[in-house]
């Protein structure tokens, strides 16, 4: 009997999200992984991304209606 265990994280498997290049929306993000994760958790990993430095704000979106979006760009570090 084998004691080795491969994988102890259970559940539906992590998607790892690449930034693009230039100025880009967590919209964008989202429609651009055919919406295999929620706008929650693209919104999470926007901003742990944010926290570790990787990404920065760089401005706002204000449609004609409806709420502003934030466009986000990597840093150059």
């Amino acid at each position: 009997m084998s004691t080795d265990i491969e994988n102890t994280k259970r559940g539906r498997p992590s998607v790892n999200v690449s930034w693009p290049e230039g100025a880009f929306t967590a919209q964008e993000i989202h429609n651009s992984l055919d919406k295999k994760i929620s706008r929650v958790s693209v919104h999470a990993k926007i901003n742990n991304a944010i926290d570790k430095g990787e990404l920065e704000i760089c401005g706002k979106v204000k449609p004609k209606t409806g709420r502003p979006s934030v466009v986000y760009r990597t840093t150059n570090s």
